[in-house]
């Protein structure tokens, strides 16, 4: 009979149900869009053998330098529309 529509939060604020449930929806969303260029980054990496390529000094040089560059990259989009891209990217390359 007394249908929740509203939830309260930290500090006493109120969010609607809807609103939070559309939120957690779009997070799960993109986790699992963020698992494909993951796959495939991984899958391409070993398939070229690009990581014998890599060994030693120069391989840890470049994992660090795309590492900390993509993470700079996304803590500068992040507020933007081009931060999900970068964090696709962010996720091809780690994988």
């Amino acid at each position: 009979m007394t249908d929740q529509t509203h939830s309260y939060g930290r500090f006493g604020t109120s969010v609607a149900l809807q609103q939070r449930n559309r939120v957690l929806r779009n997070t799960y969303w993109l986790l699992a869009l963020s698992m494909l260029p993951t796959v495939l980054g991984a899958w391409i990496g070993v398939s070229t053998g690009i990581t014998a390529s890599l060994s030693g000094g120069l391989g840890m040089v470049v994992f660090l330098a795309g590492a900390f560059g993509f993470m700079f990259a996304i803590e500068k989009t992040k507020n933007s529309a081009a931060g999900v891209p970068v964090l696709l990217a962010f996720t091809f390359f780690m994988g």
